[in-house]
């Protein structure tokens, strides 16, 4: 390292001396320039003064600054040595002052501990003279009837209990608790029997249906501002004393207070004839308690929303007091249906009317009280594990006799609509319908595990309705446009449409977000012990259907069921525009063997007469096609069936043939008046269809010498050439090989 940095020394001190050497060069050039060495010396002895006062300068500069830097770190040290003496001294004193205090401690040990009670007993003292107070003014309250001084003082009770917690003052806790028990129980007592007066007053509960239309008409009239403020106080006090569960479960089957004093004497006459020795308990009429719980839940709601929920709106309630009054309905029929169900549970007729029943009082309720699905459910007993495995059972078993009858019924009937210039048949109608009565017996059910299971029920009953379709086809394959195969497609076009606007809705949604969340989960499950459970007791077709990809969300609970459709449908088109296309071809042998395209005389001004039956079967093939397939699918068949014919007259009739210039004028008129009319009828630009046939009609109709010039340019060029040749002559869908082919086809030009 040395050695480089000496090295580079010496370089620079070899410049420093070839700069001056040619400085002194550059300034005395010849003899007569040597008369001013005394300027250049002088300049240089100005300049050499002037460097060394500025370089005084800096050094006198940075030597104040510097000695500006050494004074401040001095005054640092010293100030940090200050506080390092400072901090010293107040540990020593913190440390003098600590061994002071337990000195203190040791020697007063028992003072202390005396002092200690003496606190804790005036704290207890001031604790007892709290709750005694707050005792006081509660019974003060009452006596006065003050709704607000009593919430606001059992209140305080209840803050006391939540300051205590933690407390080792075990006797306080309990006797501070106790008295919470003691007012608690005294002002519901005395709430409650002013709440049941109130009711009388309104001649509520109304246990026959009568007896509101009595007090709506009569009695209300009666009814002053005093009676409906007392039974208000009364619910709003209730309502604010009462500590709900804090257990989800217990909270999920919480009645308030007020609801239940109302549904204590409705409850007592339901025992009486539905749970007890009377004929109205009867488990296979279960539409006479649903009935009866139907008529109450009519009966009291205004009742409940006039007169209640304005209390219920006071206290900060957060739910409705109709909703809180249907919840103890659903409580009682399910009491009720636990008792019921296992009595039914293994007769087809009797367990099937008892869901109809269930099912539909569910409904009723959610509409007339607004009735959440989030609140206990009258379907709970069918959800249990044996039950919900017999119900499944059920459902497929009808379900598929339905399918069953569907296919049974004698005539085409089934394949016909019944609704005039419909297409829709009666089939796809009836299987809807049955997938939609599914959908409703079981979207009510709260959870998406129970109802993934109905779901792929669905799948399977649609899976199994597309296998039968495939049987069907089979046989009808010999005659597409008259037979059933036509409907078929209108049936399957239908059911696409439907299942995805299914798909599409708020319910089936959430429904793929559950199943794609529970797809995990499901092997595990206690419902997959329910789905192996159902296949050993049923032998129906399993469901052969994919599930949802994990990594696509995107897919719809029906989408593979739809794409199995689709391809049916695809399947089925195909095979009417072969039906055709055959038909067609097989009124073509004179119009592509027997026409002499190379003979000059041609009509030119009409279609040739050996392709008028070929024509007429087309359209006549297009026609009963439009008439029987619904306009979607249509579109699909004659735009595939241009597409065959495109082909058919590229490929049996030009290539086949040798053409003059006459004849390829002929083919023109034939496919410009002939083919282009029919498919016309169906849209505004048939040409379209028909892009390569019309750049070999062109070339079959010019001009000799630009055929045979344009020949000679083809065989002669690349790939690309040929397309700018090509598109010289208007050609634009040709390559080059077909081009040559087409003009090889021309008898009026010399081969080359």
């Amino acid at each position: 390292t040395r050695l480089i940095h000496f090295i580079k020394r010496m370089d620079n001190g070899n410049d420093l001396k070839s700069r001056v050497i040619l400085s002194i060069n550059k300034e005395f050039e010849n003899i007569d320039s040597l008369k001013n060495v005394e300027l250049f010396r002088q300049n240089l002895v100005d300049k050499k003064e002037n460097l060394e006062k500025k370089l005084d300068h800096a050094n006198s500069s940075i030597s104040l600054e510097l000695q500006d830097l050494l004074n401040s770190g001095d005054e640092l040290d010293r100030k940090v040595g200050a506080i390092s003496d400072q901090n010293q001294s107040i540990l020593d004193k913190a440390r003098e002052c600590m061994e002071g205090c337990e000195n203190f401690e040791h020697e007063n040990k028992q003072i202390l501990n005396d002092i200690s009670i003496v606190r804790g007993v005036t704290q207890y003292t001031l604790w007892l003279r709290l709750i005694e107070q707050i005792s006081l003014d509660i019974s003060v309250s009452l006596e006065t009837q003050d709704k607000d001084q009593i919430v606001n003082a059992y209140n305080r009770i209840s803050e006391v209990c939540t300051a205590l917690n933690g407390s080792k003052c075990k006797n306080l806790i309990s006797y501070v608790e106790s008295t919470k028990k003691h007012w608690y129980e005294i002002i519901t007592e005395k709430y409650i029997n002013n709440l049941q007066k109130s009711l009388e007053v309104f001649n509520c509960p109304f246990i026959d249906t009568l007896d509101n239309k009595a007090t709506t008409t009569l009695d209300l009239m009666k009814i002053g501002r005093d009676e409906v403020e007392s039974l208000q106080n009364a619910v709003q006090i209730l309502l604010s004393i009462e500590n709900p569960p804090v257990d989800s479960e217990q909270k999920l089957h919480h009645l308030w207070l007020p609801i239940k004093v109302l549904m204590k004497p409705l409850r007592k006459r339901f025992k009486f004839h539905f749970l007890g020795t009377k004929t109205t308990n009867n488990p296979m009429k279960p539409e006479w308690f649903l009935t009866q719980l139907s008529g109450w839940a009519l009966a009291h709601r205004q009742f409940l929303t006039d007169y209640l929920q304005p209390a219920y709106d006071l206290v900060g309630m957060s739910h409705l007091a109709t909703l809180d009054f249907a919840k103890g309905l659903v409580l009682m029929a399910i009491e009720k249906l636990e008792v019921d169900i296992p009595i039914v549970l293994e007769d087809d007729v009797l367990f099937a009317h008892t869901i109809d029943e269930i099912i539909g009082f569910s409904c009723d309720l959610s509409k007339t009280m607004q009735y959440y699905s989030s609140e206990p459910s009258i379907l709970q007993p069918l959800t249990e594990s044996n039950v919900f495995i017999r119900w499944l059972n059920m459902e497929r078993k009808f379900a598929f006799e339905k399918v069953d009858n569907l296919f049974m019924e004698p005539g085409p009937s089934v394949w016909e609509s019944e609704v005039g210039g419909s297409f829709t048949p009666r089939a796809a109608e009836i299987f809807l319908a049955l997938l939609l009565s599914v959908t409703e017996r079981y979207k009510l059910l709260s959870s998406s595990i129970h109802r993934i299971q109905f779901l792929r029920l669905q799948v399977e009953l649609i899976e199994d309705f597309r296998v039968r379709l495939v049987q069907i086809v089979r046989a009808e394959k010999d005659s597409p446009l008259s037979s059933n195969l036509c409907p078929i497609m209108n049936t399957l076009d239908h059911l696409n449409l439907v299942l995805a606007n299914w798909a599409d809705t708020p319910f089936f949604l959430k429904l793929a977000i559950d199943m794609h969340n529970n797809k995990n989960n499901l092997s595990i499950s206690d419902l997959n012990s329910t789905t192996r459970s159902v296949e050993e007791q049923d032998e129906t077709p399993e469901d052969t259907t994919e599930p949802i990809d994990e990594n696509d969300i995107d897919r719809t609970v029906f989408q593979s069921s739809i794409d199995e459709l689709i391809y049916l449908k695809k399947q089925l088109i195909k095979e009417v525009v072969e039906s055709i296309y055959y038909t067609v071809t097989a009124r073509s042998v004179k119009y592509r063997s027997e026409t002499k395209w190379f003979v000059e005389d041609q009509p030119g001004d009409s279609v040739s007469p050996a392709a008028c039956e070929m024509l007429q079967t087309l359209a006549f093939g297009l026609d009963s096609a439009r008439k029987r397939i619904n306009p979607e699918s249509f579109q699909d068949v004659w735009r595939n069936l241009a597409v065959k014919i495109h082909d058919f007259i590229l490929d049996e009739i030009v290539v086949n043939n040798k053409f003059c210039l006459a004849g390829g004028k002929q083919l023109e008129f034939d496919v410009r008046r002939g083919f282009f009319p029919i498919f016309g009828e169906f849209t505004s630009k048939p040409q379209s269809y028909f892009t390569q046939l019309l750049d070999v009609l062109t070339l079959l109709t010019s001009p000799p010498g630009t055929v045979k010039l344009s020949l000679a340019l083809l065989k002669d060029t690349c790939e690309e050439g040929a397309a700018n040749i090509l598109a010289d002559l208007s050609i634009k869908h040709l390559n080059k090989e077909r081009a040559i082919r087409v003009l090889k086809a021309r008898i009026d030009v010399p081969q080359i």
